[in-house]
Order: C-alpha cells, then structure tokens, then sequence
C-alpha cells in the first residue's frame, strides 16, 4: 500500500473549478425519514437579505446547534425565542435544561456545540419547523445599525448536517442498486465499473491466509493512539474478540471509550423526544441491518472495524481508540460528531496537564463529512473548524477522507486542510485522497480532489478485517445442495475479512503512516506535555 504526501503547504485557497463540480447524489427518501432529516433545496430555501444563495447540503430540520455557553444563558435564549416567535416557534436546550439530565462533564464545557430542539408554540398556527428558515430570521435580526440579537451569537448558529462515510448513499457512488444520482450512473460506468463487485455495496467477503502482523507485547515505549470516530466495533480474532460480550481486552491494539459513548447515547436520547433519533447504543456497531424484514446487511456495517484492521497491518504498534458516531447505514450527526471531537480535546488536555500518557490520543483518523451550504463562508463551518483547531492546538494530527464523489466541491473537514484554523499549533488538517492498487499509483476515479487534497494513500482494492458473525439473506445464486456445493455467498463473512473501496480507507492509512513516524522519528513518545506533544507533530510529519 501506498502514502503520498503533498508538499504545498503554502498553497493559496484556490476557487473551486465549476467544471468539475459534480451534482451530488440525493440520499433515498427512507433514509432521511430513519433520521428525521432533509435536503436543504437551492431553488426553494428561503434566504435573508444579503444572504448568498445556499447550496444543497442535508440537514436535521428540527435542531439547531450552539455553543453550550449560549443556550444555557437565559438572556441569550430568552433573545433568540423573542425573534423565533415570529414564526411561531421556539428553541429550548435539547436536555430541557435539567440538572438531573446532564452529561456531567460536557456541562463544564462551554465551547461545546449542543442540539437546540425547536418546537411550536401553543399560541401559534400550525408551522412547518425548519431551522434553516428560522436561521435565515435570525440573521437577518443579527443584521444592521440596530441588532434585535447579538450578532456573535448568531454567527455561531449552524442547522445540524448529516455527515456521511466515504462509501455514499446506496453504499459507494459506483453502485447500481437503482437509487440513483451519482456521476457513475450518469456517466455510462455503473454496472460496467471495475470498482462494482455485489448489489448494495462493493465491499465482499474474502479469506486472507496471512497471521496478523506482529506486535510487541511489552513495548520499551508509549504506543501510538488512533482514534478513529467511526461505526465502532465488531468481533475478530486479531483484536482478541470472539463474540460480543465484552470490550476489548488491554493490549489488544483495540480500545474503547465507554465515557464518551455514554455522551453521545445521553445527547441522542435527549434529542430524540421531538426528533427521529436513531441510537447509537454503545461501541458495538449494531445492528447489521436496516430493514430487518429484508435483512440485507447494513451500507456501512464493518467499517469501523475494517478500519482499525488496516491501521492494525499499516502500524502494528499503534493502539486504535474506537469512538462510535457513525449508524451502520453510513450517517452520523453532525451534534454527535462534535461532541465526541471537544470530549477527545479535552482528554488530551487534561492528559497533557496531568502528565498522564495513558490518556493521550496522538492522531484522530475521520471517514466521513459533509457538502457545507456556502463554502465561501467559512464561519458556517464555524464549529468543525473550531474544534479542530483546538485538537490541533494541542498536537493531535488529524486525518480527514477527502470524499467519494469525483468533484472539486469541499468536503468538510478534510477540506480544511488548506485552511488555518489557528497559528502556532500543530500540523493543520490532513486531507486524503483514495489511489488505485496498482503500479502507476493512479488516482482512483471515484476520489475527491483539487488543492485541499494534500494526502493520496491507496483506498481501493484494500483488504482488511471485517465482523465474524455478520451474515445477511443474500445466498449464493446457485445451489447443489446434496452435493454440498454453491457458488459465492456474498453475504458471509465469518471467515473475517473483506475487500471495500473507499476514500474511507486511504485516510487510516495516511494516519497508520503518520503513527510509524512519530514512533521512529518524533522521540519519546512518554513525554506528553502540550509543547513537547506539538513539536513531535510536526517532526513526525516533516519526516514522510
């Protein structure tokens, strides 16, 4: 496998090349249901005076998010209610303001982005809730000589993005299952495409002969940390796990981080009084399947796991920290994306303050973003970028999948790579394209790519460790059963491995490449104060 850095870290931001801004695919009507989400629509969305014109982007139309230091200000809500009024809503902390219902250490934080769920008031006519539209009220109320509303507390509103894995609606945007949209099916690849493997997804079940790659067992130095905020974690015998009894055993290269996962179910449970909410129960990425009347195995299921095998081949050493925020159909919520990014900074943080290694997270590792409304505006972005900026502040390097829609179009966070998000931290945004396997090392057709690409690592053809015990209905298409033989069954993967493709899987490459450096470049990885942890970053990276 293949890691090739981009030397051109001085490049200007350039404008995006319109010829190559592809139309995006639409994510299927039963999806946006499962999520109580919606496409924000170009020729439809309301937009206030002086505002540019948005493009499409999917979002959670009942929720907005702010900074926790805002919606727990009564004066601040108590504004943004009075503008709200007028269309005959109101917002109120997703939680409802209860002591009883907290997040116990998220409440301390007050740079945390929580959900605002929006409700109709009872003196009110009947209301299409959407905060797109009430955003646009309050902007247009934050404007002018006289403000209704503190235009800083506006400036940090944002509507709640759905993001997704790499591997897109339908499964990969080369698939052919008829839902449609993607430059593949309106281009003549389709079904005709190389990259096309099995219905619904492009990821199969293979048997690797191979023993997994060596690793120490008591290693003279502090292992490298992953984390990788994915769809979590399933069994294999390279992780020590045979079923799904219980977490990850110490020095198994997998680890879990039950507080954190905790937040994310509490936030999710919270909003999901008035919002459809699906839960992320735990760490376990369950269940496979969707639609269990169909019971086709899930767009997305296996690919945390698939994920932390191929940093397990690429970086042996290196310790994976599994964060589940991503559901097996491929979506994450953009609340609980965020949350799970501010609660790793503040362990680093704290780690680095009270000089325990333990607690460390050297490298976050991201398969998933989103199409921002206005990419001219980088405030909207606001939150991801902020949040970023303080991991990379505090030396952690983070890795983003640049995106697998054959366009120029900035997929955020990867797209913040040729954007500062802050001076004197550490490295900014790594953002990685998918190369082919082959000798030329060609860019894989699928891939994302323009100027704020500044990582390409090998995301096809790539084989790695998938869930044991996920089996689906799809059969073998032919039986002889009294002779106990078939042909392939495409739904199988007890054997545990699979080959996928994806602008997914070059990012925990880049980050598995990243993680050998900082063990044989970057020095004593034992040292975990913010200034020593911050210079090892850039060491580690000058040396690829």
């Amino acid at each position: 496998m293949v890691v090739k850095f981009v030397r051109d870290e001085g490049a200007e931001v350039a404008a995006e090349d319109a010829s190559t801004l592809n139309e995006l695919p639409t994510p299927p009507r039963q999806l946006l249901d499962r999520h109580g989400a919606r496409v924000l629509d170009p020729a439809t969305a309301v937009v206030a005076a002086g505002q540019p014109v948005p493009r499409t982007t999917v979002y959670r139309p009942g929720t907005f998010l702010l900074p926790n230091r805002y919606l727990r200000d009564p004066e601040a809500l108590a504004a943004i209610n009075r503008v709200l009024a007028r269309i005959g809503i109101y917002a109120t902390p997703a939680d409802g303001g209860g002591d009883d219902q907290g997040y116990g250490r998220v409440r301390e934080l007050a740079d945390v982005p929580v959900r605002a769920l929006l409700r109709v008031r009872e003196d009110s006519d009947p209301v299409v809730v959407d905060c797109w539209k009430a955003l646009q009220l309050l902007r247009a109320a934050a404007s002018g000589e006289k403000p209704e509303i503190d235009p800083e507390i506006v400036k940090e509103m944002s509507v709640e993005h759905l993001l997704f894995t790499s591997p897109v609606f339908g499964g990969v945007p080369w698939e052919t299952s008829g839902l449609g949209g993607t430059p593949w099916e309106t281009s003549g690849f389709g079904a005709g495409s190389s990259y096309g493997r099995t219905h619904g997804a492009n990821r199969i079940p293979v048997t690797l002969a191979a023993e997994p790659p060596y690793r120490s067992r008591k290693p003279a130095h502090r292992r490298p940390v992953i984390a990788v905020l994915d769809t979590g974690i399933g069994p294999h015998p390279w992780f020590g796990l045979a079923d799904r009894s219980g977490p990850p055993s110490p020095g198994s290269g997998l680890a879990v981080a039950p507080d954190i996962q905790a937040a994310i179910l509490q936030a999710e449970v919270d909003s999901g009084s008035t919002l459809p909410t699906q839960l992320l129960a735990d760490y376990w990425d369950a269940p496979t399947t969707g639609q269990p009347l169909i019971g086709d195995i899930d767009t997305d299921t296996g690919h945390g796991l698939f994920i932390a095998g191929i940093i397990r081949q690429a970086c042996p050493e290196a310790d994976t920290l599994a964060i589940r925020v991503v559901h097996s159909d491929g979506v994450a919520y953009e609340g609980d994306v965020l949350l799970a990014l501010h609660l790793l900074a503040d362990r680093v943080r704290n780690a680095q303050a009270d000089n325990r290694p333990e607690d460390l997270v050297d490298i976050v590792s991201i398969s998933m973003g989103y199409y921002v409304e206005d990419p001219a505006d980088v405030a909207f972005t606001g939150q991801f970028g902020s949040v970023i900026a303080e991991l990379l502040g505090l030396g952690v390097l983070v890795v983003a999948a640049a995106g697998n829609d054959a366009t120029t179009r900035r997929f955020y966070p990867a797209a913040f790579a040729d954007q500062p998000l802050g001076p004197g931290c550490g490295p900014q945004v790594i953002s990685v394209g998918a190369l082919n396997p082959d000798v030329t090392t060609s860019k894989a057709l699928f891939s994302n790519e323009g100027p704020w690409v500044r990582c390409w690592a090998t995301g096809a053809g790539v084989v790695s460790t998938y869930p044991t015990d996920v089996r689906g209905t799809a059969a073998a298409d032919h039986q002889v059963p009294e002779l106990g033989r078939n042909s392939f069954d495409p739904d199988d993967y007890s054997a545990g491995f699979a080959v996928w493709d994806g602008t997914s899987f070059a990012a925990p490459l880049a980050a598995a490449e990243i993680g050998n450096a900082l063990l044989h470049h970057a020095g004593d990885l034992a040292t975990v104060d913010r200034e020593t942890v911050v210079k090892r970053a850039w060491s580690a990276l000058g040396s690829l």
